[in-house]
């Protein structure tokens, strides 16, 4: 029995992401993880061991790939600074006491929180919830899934997130480009987070009485108390943001500058200056408050292992180029039932297994990506396709069991796993509906790159 060329790549590629997710079962870190497949793809393809070092030496003097570098590095650098300092911490109980509206407490909080990329950073924003709900009667399980669920509302179209700038760094476009095709989405993620978590409460922020009883807790009084108004402005609490409000201004301007003076000038090379504004106003803003020495915020495992990560993204996709994968691939015809099942079943497996954006992306969009690649047919659809991608991902790593976020969160408000699970399962579904018809609109309306 013969197979086609075509059959045979399916199948090294199905290989590939069998392994991938095995060996994430052994706890490995995802960079060695995606070496693995990197040592999988090259040893099946015949790639000669001798010519491996080259593949790493052509990835580590990529312009891309040394932007990509720069640009997470400033980003996660910017994000330790913020909270080093107590910045953070200052712009989100500041506003706590100036904000009177109970459901909007709740949804600000976590969301705020939300805006800066820092894994498990939904514990931050625990004791806000709970300060903010004192007088609310509603279960610890509500107030784990309000803060568990906006504090994500922002990663699929927040540009700030390392995920996101990996996905344009892979794609090689402008962070400001994918972002007109995904802010949507943190809308659609608004509005079902506060129709399933929030719409039955009333002006005073009580539930109905069904299983939001066992509500408040001793402690709730005390974090209430450390929050009252001390006569701090509203206009030297928002100081607090200066360093946001400085990067994504500086990204509007200097995008329109080195566009007029500067057109070839790469996304990631005007999106980096934004980020060395917005990370000297807060070393400014934060001058004798930083609780961790500089070198330490910036040369950290934290950061090691995400260099490392972006390294084996570049070789894995390097090696799949090089092994002629993808080639069988470029006879494929639109097959609307197994493109669309790839784009949603990979990115969605990936985040159930690595339960965070980076890791969906470093898995699984390499492939997708040299897919869309090899396949001509394909082209004119790759801007929904890959906003399809991302949107089955962060459905999946809503749902892991391995988010950070998921598991401080639970044990914080002293909840069982399960039950969160079980009520994120709908609102996580109909985010993958609206999202879909999302991408549906775009395919209707020719959104291209």
């Amino acid at each position: 029995m013969e197979f086609s060329e075509t059959t045979i790549a399916l199948c090294k590629l199905l290989a590939v992401c069998a392994t991938l997710m095995a060996l994430l079962r052994f706890h490995l870190p995802l960079w060695l993880t995606i070496c693995g497949g990197c040592l999988e793809v090259a040893v099946f393809s015949g790639i000669a061991p001798a010519s491996w070092p080259g593949l790493v030496a052509g990835v580590l003097t990529n312009t891309d790939f040394l932007l990509l570098c720069l640009m997470i590095f400033l980003i996660m650098f910017l994000s330790g600074i913020q909270d080093a300092t107590g910045q953070s911490r200052k712009l989100v109980t500041g506003i706590e006491r100036h904000l009177r509206h109970p459901r909007v407490r709740l949804v600000l909080f976590p969301a705020l929180v939300g805006l800066l990329p820092m894994p498990g950073g939904a514990l931050f924003s625990c004791p806000m919830i709970r300060a903010a709900a004192k007088d609310m009667k509603i279960s610890e399980c509500r107030k784990a899934l309000v803060n568990y669920w906006f504090r994500h509302i922002w990663e699929a179209a927040w540009p700030l997130y390392p995920g996101y700038a990996l996905i344009c760094g892979l794609l090689q476009i402008p962070l400001s480009l994918y972002w007109r095709y995904t802010f949507p989405l943190v809308f659609c993620a608004l509005g079902i987070g506060w129709f399933f978590f929030l719409r039955d409460m009333d002006a005073s922020g009580t539930a109905r009485p069904e299983a939001d009883a066992s509500s408040s807790r001793p402690e709730d009084a005390t974090c209430a108390e450390k929050s009252n108004p001390t006569g701090e402005r509203l206009g030297d609490v928002l100081l607090n943001a200066s360093p946001l409000a400085v990067t994504l201004g500086g990204a509007a301007l200097f995008t329109l500058l080195f566009d007029a003076f500067f057109p070839k000038m790469p996304g990631q090379a005007v999106f980096s200056f934004s980020l060395a504004l917005g990370i000297g106003t807060a070393f400014w803003q934060g001058r004798g408050t930083r609780s961790i020495p500089l070198h330490k915020l910036a040369f950290n495992r934290g950061m090691a292992r995400m260099m490392l990560l972006l390294l084996a993204l570049f070789v894995f996709k390097d090696t799949f180029r090089v092994a002629g994968i993808m080639d069988a691939f470029s006879h494929i015809e639109t097959s609307a039932l197994v493109i669309v099942s790839a784009f949603v079943i990979l990115p969605m497996l990936s985040g159930i297994l690595t339960g965070i954006m980076v890791g969906f992306v470093g898995m699984c969009f390499p492939i997708l990506i040299a897919i869309l690649h090899a396949a001509p047919a394909l082209q004119a659809h790759m801007t929904s396709l890959i906003v399809l991608a991302t949107v089955a991902g962060n459905c999946g790593q809503l749902l892991s069991p391995v988010h950070v976020c998921l598991v401080v969160t639970g044990e914080y408000f002293n909840t069982n796993l399960a039950e969160m699970w079980q009520r994120l399962i709908v609102p996580v579904a109909l985010s993958l509906l609206a999202g879909s018809l999302w991408v549906l609109c775009l395919y209707i309306f020719g959104a291209h790159f």
